[in-house]
């Protein structure tokens, strides 16, 4: 298994012209990974980091950012451990304007059975509001 970081997907979503021969480099890879030639396997920080760079440098729309983090998710012989939690927060990030990361960590506790978190943040608020299943307690 090979891990794939963040960059390699970078250059396969943008394909900008300045790196159009790495884009090559991956697109082949990525063939070698859907027939199955190789195995790979990436993270929640690394998704994490394509949702900002794409979102905050490349100025893309969250509908496509979120297209694109579910074609990672579901691309055979690519594995991510939290890839149901993964998949759950990108449905909620598609559809309301709180952060990511909050709404990950948000699907995080509810997979770990949890209905509390401390946190000074008041996005959990409004999570709770819509979902109704999560208390912030605030110090």
């Amino acid at each position: 298994m090979i891990f794939l970081d963040t960059n390699i997907f970078i250059r396969y979503f943008v394909q900008d012209e300045k790196e159009a021969l790495n884009s090559l480099k991956v697109e082949k890879l990525f063939e070698k990974i859907v027939s199955g030639q190789v195995s790979s396997f990436t993270n929640t920080i690394v998704i994490t980091e394509i949702i900002w760079i794409l979102e905050k440098y490349y100025g893309w729309e969250k509908k496509e950012v979120c297209e694109n983090i579910e074609l990672i998710l579901n691309t055979p012989n690519i594995k991510v451990k939290e890839k149901n939690i993964i998949l759950q927060a990108i449905s909620i990030y598609r559809d309301i304007r709180i952060d990511f990361i909050d709404i990950y960590n948000y699907c995080y506790i509810k997979a770990e059975n949890s209905t509390k978190i401390y946190s000074f943040d008041s996005h959990f608020d409004k999570i709770s509001k819509l979902y109704g299943d999560i208390e912030r307690i605030a110090l």
